[in-house]
């Protein structure tokens, strides 16, 4: 008797405890997903927010219930609606929606999961498009491994779904509610309800920063104020009421976040701090030089190079003893940094001095030339990924020209792809030496070498392993195996100085060595989960933007921040015997992630590395040297944050401005 009135209770509520299945199901996992990846129940280094009383994680934990409920809700009631229409009844009904949301929900936790392991929470596709040269076919086929083992867990999932449902469908209990006669409930009033409460919700959190953080990691609540954020984008600029920051002017399809603010007209299209201000013309100071020969000039370009790459040590072996001595007879800048930590616009920033595109400055490659240069290009890389070698002009007539692309059945991984594209460190001093033996060397003589020993994997078959007895395999990169992971990396940037080392010899045996400017730098740093995340492009931090910079010049002073922008003319400079002092103690540089005209992060890196970051997502301002975010309209309430804040806001804008009218 017990069991027949259990049995029509739960036939009563059959398709709400479908939903409530799929419900905890979703609850369980994505909240082990926000403890242990985003620390918001504990609070993480230098996190703005965190829920750590029992009354704010409870409301947290409330809310995200509503979220998941109504989401799920709508979804059950849109595919019950349809299987009535349709007539369908019975276990299948109701299997099949569990099945289907469990699989799906199983594996965007996964892959959400698996991403956020290797990067942060600044990571969207533009982002992934930048690491792969603007490609998204590229970054798919980059990422073949990790999409493999997504497609093997699918397939996994499914399968213990469907034995689990064939299992339960064979216990008679569950076989009599899915067809039993009685009347299941209906759920009209509780669907008004949601959707009465969740917008004027979804509003409120919008507007409350500190129940915005964490609900923002949350599936439910970005895909419904995604949804009514589209709904409420009237004039159809992108921008609605319900995501943050909101829409401004809702019915003015020119102002929105993020808007180009056009200077001088009057209007505050992107909302930051008025009307942007007419900017006066920066001055070139290169053009300024007299183009004239000079020193033969070496320029190597090391990829994914750490800053403490001078310093770091391995079993009590140096890494890179070549490169140090050149900085102990030379000079190594401390503060050098990537503008965007990724490698296309870092060597368009060397190449062109600039971060914007049809920039009006005299680029390295122009000024060389009209000096009497013989430029060539030697890069372990492919240089048209991204078209760097179009945007920087160095396939132009005349150049020697060699990468990965031009020898590529020397390629050390056997993919053909742009980003897979890779030569050994061995290749590239055989061609050095190759190419300076077919050089007239009375005439002055540029090199452009790129060095990928520091690329993910940090390893490729054959790689000698100078400083570890063995090399991490792909498929064991991840946090756990840190430490493997780090020596795998230090040993790869040993082959790079290795390189280095080799290069010097040649120039050497060529009696060179006192008539060369030789330049090193990395294209940018490289996270290898000290901060928790791996790789390089999704933060602005010390790890993946401060860049190792030696040059073989100890006459150059440098007393202020240097970015990549500022490379070609310090080279220059050296090769000519000029006065190379960099004393601006005032100067910052910049930096960004995403694209420069919609990016998700900026950045000004003042004198010893203090920063000011400011993140579009929350409009929160990070002040490095104090440890504290502030909100924006707070930073602007005082100083020196007001200052700190107008000046990085006004320099993005006048990028942005830039990049707009080159389009």
């Amino acid at each position: 008797m017990f069991f027949d009135k259990l049995q029509d209770f739960f036939a009563s509520y059959r398709r709400l405890f479908v939903v409530v299945i799929v419900l905890i199901f979703v609850q369980v996992f994505e909240l082990i997903l926000l403890y242990f990846k985003y620390d918001i129940f504990t609070g993480g280094f230098l996190q703005p927010f965190s829920y750590q009383t029992t009354d704010e994680r409870l409301s947290f934990f409330i809310i995200s219930v509503w979220y998941d409920l109504t989401l799920i809700g709508l979804l059950a009631s849109l595919w019950f609606f349809v299987a009535d229409k349709l007539n369908k009844s019975g276990q299948a009904i109701y299997y099949g929606f569990s099945g289907i949301m469990i699989v799906f929900a199983s594996l965007w936790l996964f892959a959400k999961f698996k991403l956020l392991s290797y990067f942060n929470d600044t990571v969207n596709l533009q982002i992934i498009k930048n690491l792969a040269g603007g490609s998204l076919k590229e970054a798919l086929l980059y990422s073949t491994n990790e999409i493999a083992l997504f497609i093997g867990l699918l397939v996994i999932v499914a399968l213990v779904i469907f034995l689990i449902f064939k299992f339960l469908s064979r216990v008679s209990f569950f076989k009599q509610v899915s067809i039993s006669n009685v009347a299941h409930k209906t759920y009209s009033k509780l669907l008004i309800v949601t959707l009465l409460v969740t917008p004027i919700l979804t509003w409120y959190i919008s507007h409350n920063a500190f129940l915005r953080y964490g609900l923002e990691k949350k599936t439910s609540f970005r895909l419904i104020s995604l949804s009514f954020d589209r709904l409420s984008d009237v004039d159809f600029d992108g921008f609605g009421s319900f995501s943050y920051p909101q829409d401004k002017a809702i019915f003015d399809a020119s102002i929105y976040p993020g808007a180009v603010d056009i200077p001088g007209n009057g209007i505050d299209e992107d909302g930051f701090l008025g009307d942007a201000i007419v900017q006066p013309i920066e001055k070139d100071t290169l053009s300024d030089i007299k183009p004239k020969t000079g020193k033969h000039i070496v320029l190597v370009v090391l990829e994914s190079a750490r800053a403490e790459l001078l310093k770091q040590k391995v079993h009590d072996q140096q890494v890179a003893p070549v490169m140090k001595s050149i900085a102990e007879s030379g000079v190594a800048i401390n503060y050098a940094y990537s503008h965007a930590g990724y490698t296309v616009p870092s060597i368009n920033a060397i190449f062109n001095r600039s971060l914007v595109e049809d920039n009006p400055k005299i680029t390295l490659i122009k000024f060389l030339q009209t000096a009497g240069y013989q430029l060539s290009i030697i890069s372990g890389q492919d240089e048209s990924f991204g078209k760097i070698s179009t945007d920087t002009g160095m396939k132009q007539p005349g150049i020697s020209y060699f990468d990965a692309r031009t020898s590529i059945d020397d390629r050390v991984f056997s993919s053909k792809e742009s980003g897979s594209l890779r030569l050994s460190e061995s290749r590239i001093v055989e061609q050095f030496n190759t190419r300076i033996n077919e050089v007239v060397l009375t005439k002055p003589q540029f090199f452009y070498i790129n060095i990928q020993a520091g690329h993910f994997p940090y390893a490729y078959p054959g790689m000698p392993k100078r400083l570890v007895a063995e090399l991490i395999a792909r498929s064991d990169i991840s946090a756990k195996n840190k430490e493997r992971l780090s020596a795998t990396y230090w040993n790869a940037m040993a082959n790079a100085d290795w390189a280095v080392g080799k290069i010097l010899e040649t120039l050497i045996t060529h009696d060179l060595l006192n008539n060369v400017t030789l330049v090193i730098l990395g294209d940018h740093g490289e996270s290898l989960f000290d901060d928790g995340f791996l790789g390089h492009g999704h933060a602005i931090d010390d790890i993946q933007t401060k860049i190792p910079l030696i040059i073989n010049d100890p006459s150059i002073i440098v007393n202020e921040p240097i970015g990549q922008i500022d490379i070609a003319e310090l080279m220059i400079r050296s090769a000519l015997s000029l006065t190379n002092n960099w004393l601006n103690d005032k100067k910052t540089v910049f930096q960004w992630v995403g694209g420069i005209t919609h990016p998700t992060l900026i950045a000004q890196v003042a004198q010893n590395g203090v920063r000011t970051l400011f993140d579009f997502r929350t409009e929160q301002v990070f002040f490095s040297d104090l440890k504290i975010w502030k909100p924006y309209q707070q930073a602007l309430q005082s100083s020196p944050y007001k200052e700190r804040l107008t000046n990085l806001i006004r320099e993005w804008e006048e990028l942005h401005w830039q990049q707009y009218k080159a389009k």
